[in-house]
């Protein structure tokens, strides 16, 4: 009974990070609906990078703190969430080298960059999450609750993650809109070639 519910509550709770950006709410006719897109002035932006650079150092931090060799585990299972594991801190140093390059200087290329690196973070943090909930679920025994912890940790790391995923995205589709309306009244502003009769 309880391997059941611990299997159920990782399944439901494993799910939440793959819907967190297709789902909506409905607003009341009170309330007014939230704009869909939204550039940051500079200063918003930067306070937003800063913001996002210290939650990958401490989601760094975290992750360099579980210990994934002590896990009771086959050698098989041990390579993988290992790999795993060093995925994540490989996708967390490259996520903080791009917002690094942004501070100093934003383009649409490297705005680009760092959502996929974003994007593949939150990919790997699901890799490893749905490892070590594995490990709990094939090995149900009281060796297995550093997994379970290690489990949570990393869910609540893609959590957060979802929520200035999402926050970037807007932004960048804004900064996209922007440029692209830019480069439309360019075009209108050129002068036309004439044609010859």
């Amino acid at each position: 009974m309880n391997r059941k519910l611990i299997i159920t509550i990782f399944a439901f709770l494993s799910a939440v990070p793959a819907f967190a950006h297709t789902s909506q709410f409905t607003t009341t006719p009170t309330e007014q609906p939230q704009a869909a897109l939204r550039l940051m002035n500079d200063s918003q932006f930067a306070t937003f990078l800063g913001r996002l650079d210290s939650a990958m150092l401490r989601s760094q931090l975290q992750l360099k703190k579980m210990d994934v060799q002590s896990l009771s585990l086959d050698v098989q299972e041990r390579a993988e969430l290992e790999k795993s594991h060093e995925r994540c801190l490989q996708s967390l140093d490259n996520t903080r080298e791009e917002i690094r390059k942004l501070f100093q200087k934003q383009t649409l290329k490297l705005d680009l960059f760092l959502l996929i690196d974003l994007n593949e973070l939150a990919r790997n943090l699901d890799s490893l999450d749905q490892g070590l909930v594995n490990t709990v679920t094939v090995n149900a025994n009281s060796k297995n609750q550093k997994s379970l912890a290690y489990a949570r940790e990393v869910l609540g790391i893609d959590v957060a993650l979802a929520s200035d995923i999402s926050t970037f995205q807007h932004h960048f589709l804004a900064f996209t809109g922007v440029i692209d309306a830019t480069l439309d009244q360019a075009d209108r502003d050129a002068p036309q070639p004439q044609s010859q009769k």
